[in-house]
């Protein structure tokens, strides 16, 4: 309460004005420096970015943990498909446990590249192929590991002055896929599965609680990273299950305020994906219609395509009728957007519709080849569709998203203004709860609520609307943070 009070009477007239001097000077010297990689990167390092709201939460660890975990819980590992699995370990059958090769540097080099996408050039394979393949072969090394997987992403977070994280998981949507069938006869089923769900998380946010010290003395920053959940569907299963895992994510919207949204996950270009992408579309549209409007958050990959991994019929629909069908109020990716036979009719109708796009650029290029002026980065920026950065597997990809702001910087030329807007973004269009702080984030006009009193009074209707609005008090946090970045 005293931060924002305190805070009120100098963030008003600063954010109020459309470019203050502290904002001009960090402009100046942003562009001095946006050609140097070093500098530039101690700069987008240092810089406020808001959040990450496109991050699986698997695929956002790195391999050397996994490692490491796998080899103090007694993992096995198979050393011609380095693939991990439970105990007992067959070392002549070259499956030996993890713990006895951790200080054989070559092996575990190979583990890491199979973990990540790490040197895929150097493979006889695909970016996509490699990309995907990588989840199978670690998924054991985080079965009991999910506190420890939050703590690892909140503290980088925290590192890079990002404080917000809107993770996708899949927690227990292997109950709902097992109770498909009984589902007509048994709906209790999804509820026990929620519940189920909400104690794990209980459990993993413990352990983060636990392993950061938060609430105790010698609190860590990473504290201070505030996490919302997605809860992710995989669209490869037959029909039933996806729908019983999309039950499952309405209800967990429904039930657990921390599970803010739903997204439906796993290679666009699968052959289930593509055969049901139309009816998936439906599906969502007929399980999210119980939902209130301001809990109705969808976001979808959609778009995640391109001429070559797919056959040219299968390009151009997907984006389209994941906001027109299934109503998704963001769009994961959206790389396929120029095939659209229509496309600059969708692209004003994401603008006027605020329709967020969340820009992968590593991920893009990585599993789709496309990247550069081959990517429509610049086009949604023309017909002012509002974008995020985010990482979608910073892990598995080696990136970090101040990576992934150096290369948003470098392949376009943006300037400050740009990557602010960029942050502001993040926080702007994420599921959290509540209000946002702007009538217009785009210049960033703040609500009048705490527009209307002079700098040296501010009011308690401004205090009351933070304290009721978690995204706008999480909004004037990220300004204020902006503010002394821009201030020193």
């Amino acid at each position: 309460m005293r931060q924002y009070l305190a805070g009120c009477a100098v963030l008003i007239l600063l954010i109020s004005s459309h470019l203050n001097a502290s904002e001009r000077s960090t402009s100046k010297v942003f562009e001095q420096i946006k050609n140097d990689p070093v500098l530039l990167r101690q700069f987008l390092y240092r810089f406020p970015k808001g959040g990450d709201i496109h991050s699986h939460i698997d695929g956002a660890v790195y391999a050397e943990n996994m490692i490491k975990w796998a080899a103090t819980d007694g993992r096995c590992v198979n050393l011609d498909s380095m693939q991990l699995s439970l105990a007992p370990c067959d070392p002549e059958n070259q499956r030996p446990a993890v713990s006895s090769v951790v200080n054989d540097g070559d092996t575990i080099g190979r583990i890491v590249d199979a973990f990540s996408t790490r040197n895929y050039q150097l493979a006889n394979r695909s970016g996509a192929d490699q990309f995907f393949s990588t989840f199978s072969k670690f998924y054991i090394a985080t079965i009991g590991r999910e506190g420890h997987m939050l703590d690892e992403v909140t503290r980088r977070a925290a590192s890079q002055n990002t404080h917000y994280l809107e993770l996708m998981q899949s927690w227990n949507m292997g109950d709902a896929r097992a109770s498909a069938q009984q589902l007509d006869q048994q709906p209790r089923l999804i509820g026990e599965a929620a519940i189920k769900t909400s104690a794990q998380i209980d459990d993993i946010e413990a352990k983060r609680r636990d392993l950061q010290r938060c609430g105790q003395t010698g609190e860590e920053q990473a504290c201070q990273v505030q996490v919302r959940y997605l809860a992710q569907i995989l669209r490869t299963f037959p029909r039933d299950q996806v729908r019983a895992q999309t039950k499952l994510a309405v209800h967990l919207m429904q039930t657990d305020p921390r599970v803010v949204g739903l997204n439906f996950v796993a290679p666009e270009h699968h052959p289930i994906s593509l055969r049901d992408y139309s009816w998936q579309m439906k599906m969502i549209a007929e399980e999210t219609v119980k939902l209130a409007e301001d809990k109705r958050n969808i976001s979808l990959h959609a778009g995640e395509l391109a001429l070559g991994l797919v056959p040219p019929e299968e390009l151009g629909f997907h984006i389209r009728q994941a906001i027109e069908v299934a109503g998704a109020k963001r769009i994961g990716h959206a790389v396929d957007i120029a095939h659209d036979p229509n496309a600059k009719q969708l692209l004003k109708k994401m603008a006027n519709d605020e329709v967020a796009v969340e820009i992968n650029l590593t991920s893009n290029d990585v599993i789709l080849g496309v990247s550069g002026d081959q990517h429509p980065f610049r086009l949604f920026r023309q017909f002012g569709v509002p974008l995020t950065l985010s990482t979608d597997d910073e892990g598995v990809s080696r990136i970090d998203l101040t990576h992934e702001y150096q290369r948003a910087v470098e392949s376009y030329d943006l300037n400050y203004k740009d990557i602010k807007q960029l942050a502001r973004n993040a926080l702007e269009y994420s599921f959290i709860e509540g209000e946002s702080l702007f009538v217009s984030s785009k210049i960033g006009q703040i609500r009048p609520e705490c527009g209307r009193h002079s700098n040296n009074n501010p009011t308690l209707e401004c205090l009351g609307f933070l304290n009721a609005n978690a995204k706008a008090a999480i909004q004037w946090d990220m300004e204020l943070k902006m503010l002394n970045f821009e201030q020193h």
